[in-house]
């Protein structure tokens, strides 16, 4: 019975405020454009520094950036969703892995009846690739 009246004890009957009161020490929240403007500046920005330079923590900076849908990627910060620039890019680079996988397979071209095919292989090397270039003037014919 002790215990459940010092449990309660806490809550006084004159306080009805549940929020926590403000406290000394670092924001937890970052000027949004000041952020964009460093990032802006340099894409390659560390987020030490930006936490230096905005006095603030690491973490604060972390969820910033997520609520910025910016990511640390390949050393710099990009958006989450494509440009416009890199959408036609994604978009060329999907269908030639798609048309690569439709042409037939290295094994329906190798005839296994002799050793023909290795010295055929290997003239073609000697030559230059010549079959290489042809190989590649037919892919960009296709539509």
């Amino acid at each position: 019975m002790t215990e459940s009246k010092l449990g309660f004890g806490i809550l006084r009957p004159e306080i009805f405020d549940i929020e926590d009161k403000p406290r000394s020490g670092r924001p937890i929240e970052v000027n949004c454009k000041q952020l964009k403007q460093i990032i802006d500046q340099d894409r390659k920005v560390s987020m030490l520094i930006i936490a230096l330079e905005l006095d603030a923590c690491q973490k604060t900076i972390v969820n910033a950036l997520k609520h910025r849908n910016l990511a640390y990627k390949f050393n710099r910060w990009v958006p989450h969703e494509l440009t416009a620039e890199d959408k036609p890019k994604r978009k060329a680079a999907c269908l030639a892995l798609l048309r690569d996988q439709m042409k037939k397979k290295i094994q329906d071209r190798i005839v296994p009846y002799d050793e023909n095919w290795v010295s055929t292989t290997i003239e073609a090397v000697k030559k230059g690739g010549q079959h290489l270039r042809d190989q590649q003037d037919r892919l960009q014919d296709e539509p």
